[in-house]
């Protein structure tokens, strides 16, 4: 099971950090998943959009800690409905593409890097420094590397198919499992 190619990504930056993030766990092709969603508003409506999506590298405690060290002040909330609801979204093939709301907390530059990366297409990449160019920023690679490096929601917004020009392979979650996806998306 692994992540509809056909989705679309409505990024909406948050103003504060969320309340609330329910999370729950979803085994993959790739490996376990830590999945967290918040409310936010949308057309006068509360949804759940994904906030947080971080690859399982020890265990579920592990990652979990890991989560409450990032997101400190913020209530986490164990939700295993929120979770198989976004879960069907991520994951069951449907007529018509999806969309996905993602709730982002960051700077303007880390913002504009993110919304780059959400308009990547599988099986391709981009270096650094092109990915300065386009978020108009050229002279601030090591900025650009860094919002790379914060991402908190992997794969939809697609930090891993940003390569080093020396070759490289450096990705939060491992080497190999960036080798892997982007073999994956390559024969896709």
């Amino acid at each position: 099971m692994w992540i509809l190619n056909n989705l679309k990504a409505h990024l909406t930056p948050l103003q504060e950090l969320p309340k609330q993030i329910k999370y729950g766990f979803i085994d993959s092709k790739f490996g376990r998943i830590l999945l967290g969603t918040t409310s936010i508003q949308k057309r006068g409506k509360l949804i759940d959009a994904i906030c947080v999506l971080y690859f399982v590298q020890m265990d579920d405690k592990s990652s979990l800690e890991q989560l409450h060290r990032r997101w400190p002040k913020v209530k986490l909330v164990a939700d295993a409905n929120a979770i198989e609801v976004m879960r069907n979204i991520l994951f069951e093939e449907k007529e018509n593409a999806p969309v996905v709301n993602i709730a982002l907390k960051g700077t303007d530059l880390q913002l504009a890097v993110w919304a780059e990366l959400s308009k990547m297409e599988a099986g391709t990449t981009c270096t650094y420094s092109e990915l300065a160019e386009l978020v108009d920023r050229p002279k601030a690679v090591r900025a650009v590397a860094s919002a790379v490096a914060k991402n908190e929601v992997s794969i939809l917004i697609p930090c891993h198919r940003v390569v080093s020009k020396s070759g490289a392979v450096k990705y939060g979650w491992g080497a190999a499992l960036k080798s892997s996806l982007l073999c994956y998306e390559a024969n896709i």
